[in-house]
């Protein structure tokens, strides 16, 4: 789709019934055929052509605001919106509209006509989603007091579960949906965050559920939502990661990871939107998927010669460090950028499920000792320990900041303040079993977020001689709005060029070739400054 408009004006090329007076050949009959004095027929004209010119000088289309192939149409063919410069022999080439959707959008939304932003904040969740694995339901919570609004029946054997932006569940199952036949593989339920059922707990009900999904995988043991509210669901027993659609449960994508032997267990997703996997079983411990490319990111799997320690639980900091438990006494980083490993630190006994709370404090599940302990993430020092009860599986912060412990040997959850006073324990469904994001808050820890969008261009000008470039849009303190370009004739791309913007322009001297290919990256410095581009120009002088 096109910002502008082209009007196609359709003529009726009548027959004029020339009658021929002087006669087939004569003379009259050579000065009006046509040709010119080399004795060559002029093109003739075509649909929104005018009829009296000639275009005997049709070249091919280019992207500069004119008609050269004298088709009635103007730049068709270019994704950018191209139109002569208002001063100097040049050209504007702007991506805007259906140019964005064309490109590859990493980590950034893009809308319509309005170009590309960085995802909002989720929406305030009130509520926790616990999985009761013993029972087959889930219970879900209220956060600010703990009554248990609603225990709803999902299926055989619920693990994980995880809260989209607009506050609904979802469910990952390690059996079969009710009713429907064995063969059929497990499934994925979501449930309606706003719906509250008419049958109380601790009865159970199959109201508020939104969708049921079928044959999503096999021994489901992992899910997270991402920025843009689709889904992403580990299946253990298939080595695959599934992308499902957020509002329909429609299957995206499949990823398979079998071919480096890694079994799905955990699941959380960075900043920069890639999603981290934790591999319970086979040669890799830990892998990196590229949600845009759909595919295993070679410079981060981590087999066990690298990471001597088995992952369980995943929470991302925000800062650039993804966290793992161990079901050891250790939690360890990864830099989400260069891959590095470290620091490791030594916590307790059985590390299980990891969260990071709004102060950046990493809290550990610790399912041998009883308890959650919090930690600074830099020394390793335990600030200090909470007991919660008999083997707390997974831990969560919630939307006000307070912390929550799942006791998978105590049906309960346990809310304990950031300085660790106890809050409250409350009765859950049988053997609860979930350590995942399950309040909805992971991508509030996110500080700093990092989007992407990259496209080339094409002009059909060989040697154009880039000059400036400027963006329209919002980039509120402290976020940041930043460019790189190439341009390249041909096939072949040239070096990156990072350029320096002042006040929403910068120069591009030195830069030719028909082809551009831009990188638009978007930073927020803060999570309630969320940066946009609208529109890019750049302008280029014709050889």
């Amino acid at each position: 789709m096109r910002t502008f408009q082209t009007t196609i004006t359709v003529l009726a090329l009548l027959g004029a019934g020339c009658s021929d007076e002087s006669g087939a050949g004569g003379a009259d009959a050579a000065a009006t055929d046509g040709r010119d004095a080399g004795g060559e027929a002029p093109l003739p004209p075509l649909p929104g052509e005018d009829a009296g010119a000639t275009c005997a000088a049709r070249q091919p289309e280019t992207c500069d605001g004119t008609d050269q192939d004298c088709d009635g149409l103007v730049d068709e063919d270019f994704l950018l919106a191209c139109a002569p410069c208002a001063e100097g022999d040049c050209v504007e080439a702007t991506v805007v509209g259906g140019a964005w959707r064309e490109g590859i959008a990493r980590n950034v939304r893009v809308g319509g006509d309005r170009g590309v932003r960085l995802p909002p904040l989720p929406g305030r969740n009130d509520f926790v989603y616990i999985a009761n694995a013993g029972d087959d339901t889930v219970s879900k919570l209220r956060a600010s007091d703990g009554v248990e609004v609603a225990r709803i029946y999902v299926g055989d054997n619920p693990s994980r579960t995880a809260v989209d932006g607009e506050g609904n569940a979802w469910v990952a199952m390690r059996g079969v949906a009710s009713g429907i036949p064995d063969e059929v593989q497990e499934h994925v339920v979501k449930i309606d965050g706003k719906c509250t059922p008419t049958v109380r707990p601790p009865r159970p009900t199959r109201e508020c559920i939104l969708l049921d999904i079928p044959s999503v995988g096999d021994t489901l043991r992992g899910i997270a939502v991402d920025a843009e509210g689709d889904v992403w669901v580990g299946s253990f027993a298939t080595f695959e990661v599934v992308k499902l659609h957020g509002k329909t449960g429609r299957t995206l994508a499949r990823v398979s990871l079998e071919e480096i032997d890694a079994r799905p267990y955990g699941l959380a997703i960075d900043e920069n939107g890639y999603v981290w996997v934790a591999a319970r079983e086979g040669q890799t411990a830990v892998v990196r998927v590229d949600p845009v490319r759909l595919e295993i990111d070679p410079a981060f799997v981590f087999g066990r010669d690298q990471v001597d320690y088995q992952p369980y639980g995943i929470a991302a900091d925000g800062e650039g460090g993804m966290w793992f438990g161990t079901f050891t006494g250790l939690v360890y980083r990864v830099d989400v950028v260069t891959g590095g490993i470290g620091p490791v630190h030594r916590v307790g006994s059985a590390t299980r499920g990891v969260a990071v709370d709004d102060a950046g404090k990493l809290w550990v599940a610790d399912s041998g000792l009883g308890q959650v302990h919090r930690m600074d993430r830099t020394s390793g020092d335990i600030e200090l320990s909470v007991d919660v009860g008999q083997g707390p599986v997974g831990v969560a912060v919630d939307h006000d900041g307070a912390v929550w412990a799942v006791n998978q040997y105590d049906d309960n959850a346990v809310k304990v303040a950031p300085d660790g006073e106890v809050l409250g324990s409350f009765p859950v469904g049988a053997q609860p079993y979930t350590y995942s994001d399950m309040t909805g808050s992971a991508f509030r820890v996110f500080r700093r977020m990092r989007g992407t969008f990259t496209e080339t261009f094409a002009t059909g000008v060989d040697g154009a001689r880039w000059t400036g470039v400027r963006w329209t849009g919002d980039a509120p303190a402290p976020s940041t709005v930043s460019l790189r370009v190439r341009a390249f004739d041909g096939a072949a791309a040239g070096e990156w060029r990072e350029v320096a913007l002042t006040d929403g322009a910068g120069a591009l001297q030195g830069l030719t070739g028909a082809n551009v290919e831009v990188e638009v990256t978007l930073e927020s410095g803060d999570r309630d400054a969320i940066p946009n581009v609208d529109a890019l120009t750049l302008t280029y002088q014709l050889p």
